[in-house]
């Protein structure tokens, strides 16, 4: 049997091949353009009988419908093996949540075997190098982060196996009862509680996760010129994110009640302007925040690539210029002249 084991970039953007939709590969569904998660697992199941990919928690419960589609069939079609909710803060460059997808083609039984590793980190300090501002270059920090022992690692593999259910840390649940809860894959949605009576987190939890998202959105904000917000297709995210100021401010009222303890931070990610203007605000500098990560890995790919080609054109140059240098039909001493002239 030949296994894929991937953890490919998230969210990525792509575009859709030629005749996309009559390729084998995507008889599941066609992912869509603005993210190529399951497109790479659908590339990877036609290739393998077995895949197992690390990705963001969104696949686990997307509304895009085309991804809809796609989880549904891959549920439908029995190659889901196990869901695996891994704890946060598990990865040097990111915090974003996220999960282990195994998938087999070759399953003899009609079972998912939902696994939540929330409780199931250990915390170690890791020593990093690297660049923090413009004078630290050789920076040496420690950064606290969340790994699996390996006896729960052991674990994870033996429940998978023997399909083995464990209030608070595993169910063996069946391809059914995944229908009926609507192909939602979160794993605590499956696996019961040591508080039977517990219907959801508690709310410090929740808004504890609410606000360190909010935190690493609020890491940079952009401010941009209403029209190339526009031509950019980002004018109504940011029309979005001012309503979801508002919601937020809704929300802290009604925690009021609660406790006063409680409260969702403010989002302050994009402002539009009627200036001419585009600029990028950082206002984490505790880490690098993730977008700014990600632009310059983007840009120094892109710079490389200009790097290459003009690395290329130059070579090109210098072969043309060779033979008439020889020949002579290029007067080098001429132009050394005429340079020394114009001083």
């Amino acid at each position: 049997m030949t296994v894929t084991f991937s953890n490919p970039p998230y969210n990525m953007k792509w575009n859709h091949p030629f005749f996309a939709q009559s390729q084998a590969r995507f008889d599941l569904g066609l992912p869509p353009e603005n993210n190529a998660n399951f497109a790479f697992v659908l590339t990877a199941l036609e290739k393998t009988e077995k895949a197992v990919f690390i990705l963001p928690n969104s696949v686990l419960s997307t509304e895009d419908k085309n991804e809809a589609i796609i989880k549904k069939n891959l549920v439908d079609n029995n190659i889901l093996e196990a869901v695996i909710e891994l704890p946060e803060n598990m990865f040097e460059s990111t915090g974003i949540p996220t999960c282990i997808l195994i998938f087999s083609k070759e399953k003899t039984h009609y079972r998912v075997q939902m696994i939540n590793l929330k409780e199931k980190a250990v915390e170690k300090v890791r020593e990093q190098r690297g660049q923090y501002g413009k004078t630290n270059t050789q920076r040496i920090y420690h950064k606290k982060m969340n790994v699996l022992p390996e006896e729960t690692i052991s674990e994870v593999l033996s429940v998978i196996e023997n399909r083995k259910n464990e209030v608070g840390f595993t169910k063996s649940v069946s391809v059914e009862d995944v229908k009926k809860e609507n192909y939602m894959l979160s794993p605590r949605r499956y696996v019961e509680n040591e508080d039977r009576e517990e219907i959801h987190r508690s709310y410090e939890e929740i808004i504890r996760d609410l606000n360190r998202v909010i935190k690493n959105k609020n890491g940079v904000k952009i401010t941009v010129n209403e029209t190339i917000a526009k031509d950019l297709g980002v004018y109504d995210l940011a029309k979005d994110f001012k309503r979801s100021k508002k919601t937020n401010a809704e929300m802290n009222e009604m925690l009021k009640i609660i406790s006063p303890d409680l409260k969702i931070n403010k989002e302050d990610i994009v402002s539009l302007s009627r200036n001419k203007e585009m600029k990028f605000e950082v206002k984490n500098f505790e880490r690098v925040p993730e977008m700014i990560a990600l632009f310059i890995s983007m840009w120094k790919q892109f710079v490389m690539t200009l790097n290459n080609e003009e690395n290329r054109l130059l070579v090109e140059l210098r072969d043309a210029l060779l033979p008439d240098l020889i020949s002579g039909d290029i007067d080098v001493s001429q132009n050394e002249y005429d340079a020394k002239e114009d001083k």
